[in-house]
């Protein structure tokens, strides 16, 4: 059975809101992008509609336990935010944070008020409406469009988690290459079995490489990120040693593997010509993943095995000489997101954050930089 495919337009939109006065957006030159699954945020109100343990009415879950969890997040989410410099004593607030497995619209609000007041005057969240937890979106430059994306009907497992569009101005210009396209995901998880739910995770790279065609035939100078939780690594292909098809697929990995449903997103260790395909086969969407530059880090500790779930797909616009330019890529590594034996200290109830730790993208903007087309 194959997936289908819905697109959900503005009227999907579930939140974009101003927290302030609307004034003009600083222009800094650095633009930090961070990426987090702060695992099962919830409020510290009851819908019904909670999992169990975050139900109020049970008495495990408190308003002082939710104001720790916003405190840990902010913690998590700083110790890897100062700045190009990694031995400034300066923290900084990225400009753009994308977090997955919130709740609703109020943690998404409640987040951006336990960071710096004002910092954030923008969001969006992802739906469906009743799914029990959203991907969303804070940011300090204006949204000007937003689309929800979601996989129905992929093989078995219903409905999957949307995947979140969001379009960023960076700077109030005209130019595609100075605004940010960003796709974000949270691709289902392997717990029936790697092998089992790998369908339904090619459903969603599948929609991901339509639109992504899509867009880059409409704006060819747009930098488009794809981030979040994948639930596999970029080399997936390559760590099940070839046995079935991935939904992220190395570019680099030869020959492709045999026919099956769902397109995938391939790969690249390097950054292609602009237009994000593979040289071999102009058909193929590929895109650059930062998880090159470390190949031995990790951003969870699933089964015991250090993975690469978290982090970012980039198109070839953002290192084409024009707007803004890729810069750099880094993962957590304060002590006090890991536990005792090395793997992200996750929330045990009482104490803790993720069992995910936060991944971060530096842009530069190539200030002066315009292309000109005729």
């Amino acid at each position: 059975m194959r997936p289908a495919f819905l697109f959900f337009a503005a009227i999907a939109m579930l939140v974009i809101s101003c927290r302030c006065s609307l004034g003009s957006v600083d222009q800094a030159q650095e633009i930090r992008i961070v990426s987090y699954n702060v695992h099962n945020l919830f409020d510290a109100e009851e819908s019904g509609n909670e999992y169990p343990e975050f139900k109020p009415s049970k008495g495990k879950w408190t308003k002082e336990l939710y104001a720790k969890r916003l405190a840990s997040v902010i913690e998590a989410v700083r110790s890897l935010g100062k700045g190009k410099d990694s031995g400034s004593a300066q923290a900084r607030d990225p400009d753009i944070l994308c977090v997955q497995e919130i709740e609703n619209e109020k943690v998404l609000a409640d987040l951006a008020e336990h960071f710096r007041k004002g910092a954030y005057r923008y969001w969006a969240i992802s739906g469906p409406k009743d799914s029990i937890i959203h991907t969303g979106v804070l940011s300090r430059f204006p949204v000007t469009a937003m689309h929800t994306h979601s996989v129905m009907d992929a093989w078995g497992f219903g409905p999957l988690r949307d995947i979140l569009e969001v379009e960023l101005d960076t700077s109030g210009a005209t130019s595609d290459a100075d605004r940010i396209l960003l796709l974000i995901c949270h691709w289902k998880s392997k717990r029936e079995g790697e092998q089992e739910t790998e369908s339904a995770r090619r459903a969603a790279a599948a929609l991901l490489a339509q639109r992504i065609r899509e867009i880059e035939s409409e704006k060819p100078d747009l930098p488009i990120i794809v981030c979040g939780d994948f639930n596999e690594s970029p080399d997936e292909y390559l760590r099940i040693s070839r046995r079935y098809p991935t939904a992220l697929m190395p570019l680099e990995s030869g020959s492709p593997p045999a026919a099956a449903e769902g397109e995938p997103l391939w790969v690249s260790q390097s950054f292609l010509q602009p237009g994000g395909s593979s040289p071999d086969d102009a058909s193929r969407v590929a895109l650059y993943s930062p998880w090159a530059e470390k190949p031995d880090g990790f951003s969870i500790a699933y089964r015991d095995k250090r993975e690469q779930f978290d982090g970012f797909l980039l198109n070839a616009a953002l290192q084409d000489g024009f707007g803004l330019e890729y810069e750099g890529f880094c993962t957590s590594e304060s002590p006090v997101l890991f536990d005792a034996s090395g793997k992200p200290f996750e929330w045990n109830g009482s104490s803790g954050y993720s069992d995910h730790l936060p991944v971060c993208l530096v842009l530069q903007k190539n200030a002066g930089q315009a292309r000109v087309r005729y």
